[in-house]
């Protein structure tokens, strides 16, 4: 049996995996272990955690979300997370990938649930994940590029996977009116927004055809790193962004542009909610409402 540990607090919990059910997912995943995630709440689904998947990959035999069990490990690909179910969900339409079950009793992940819901931004929220040397031969190499500007894209991708850039940092020093609150909040949601608008791009079903992914590409990080860059301060982030335009002349590359430029805006827009207290914010918004009596 193929599977892994998903380890909290120095306790293993394993995850039995379906390679039969995601075996494209599975193995891209498996080649990016050992990691350690930052683990986020969910905002509108309900009772699940998640982290930031470090590959790209396309649905593999869907599943509707909502009929999934408690223990279910799952990709979801146009959020690009990677989730396990730990309660009843609320009403969100998706079609996911199952990648496998937690074994044994998930007690433990019900309290951690809750953990991260009532501390999410307020404290780190860490756990490992880790494949059974059983596991291993499901990996699949990563591809290797030959161009010079698409390697550099790959390295300012993985330097933006290893930790926040120090300009978030800055952006959350910066003082003034309803500052950092309020581009910290537009950083993340410019960036979550353009990385799902991104990855609608790999998929012709969308409407964008080939010969026009270049110029869309173009629009997008000029009309988001407006914000991003112009209004938020994000300039590295803003420049790596920029300088992707540059390889989008060489229509044999597009499809690894796109993929590099996915999992990069989607790990810097993980790294800012991690900063975000939300469920401190929906209190407030919920006290406001019930001063306005719209409870």
């Amino acid at each position: 049996m193929a599977s892994l540990s998903f380890t909290l607090h120095g306790v293993a919990h394993e995850i039995e995996l379906f390679p039969d059910l995601a075996p494209v997912t599975i193995g891209k995943v498996i080649a990016n272990l050992p990691a350690t995630l930052d683990i986020h709440c969910a905002k509108i689904a309900g009772q699940h955690i998640f982290w930031h998947a470090p590959v790209v990959a396309d649905i593999e035999k869907p599943a509707d979300i909502l009929t999934l069990p408690a223990g279910t490990f799952l990709y979801w690909p146009e959020r690009q997370f990677l989730e396990l179910i730990y309660g009843e969900l609320q009403a969100e339409k998706a079609q996911v990938s199952v990648l496998g079950r937690l074994t044994g009793d998930i007690g433990w992940l019900k309290d951690f649930g809750r953990r991260v819901v009532e501390n999410h931004g307020q404290e780190p929220l860490t756990a490992q994940l880790s494949a059974h040397e059983d596991a291993l031969t499901l990996a699949l190499p990563e591809k290797p590029f030959t161009s010079r500007g698409l390697n550099a894209l790959r390295a300012a991708r993985k330097a933006m996977w290893q930790a926040p850039p120090e300009e978030m940092y800055g952006l959350l020093r910066r003082q003034g009116m309803m500052i950092p609150y309020g581009p910290l909040a537009m950083a993340e949601g410019e960036l979550r927004k353009l990385h799902e608008l991104i990855w609608r791009l790999r998929r012709p079903d969308y409407g964008i055809g080939t010969q026009e992914r270049a110029g869309v590409l173009a629009f997008l990080i000029d009309a988001f790193n407006a914000r991003i860059d112009g209004f938020c301060a994000l300039h590295a982030t803003g420049k790596v962004l920029d300088d992707a335009k540059s390889l989008l002349g060489e229509p044999a590359d597009i499809d690894d542009v796109i993929e590099e430029l996915v999992l990069f805006t989607g790990r810097a827009a993980a790294w800012l909610d991690t900063f975000i207290p939300w469920n401190a914010l929906n209190e407030a918004t919920r006290a406001a409402l019930a001063r306005q009596d719209l409870r």
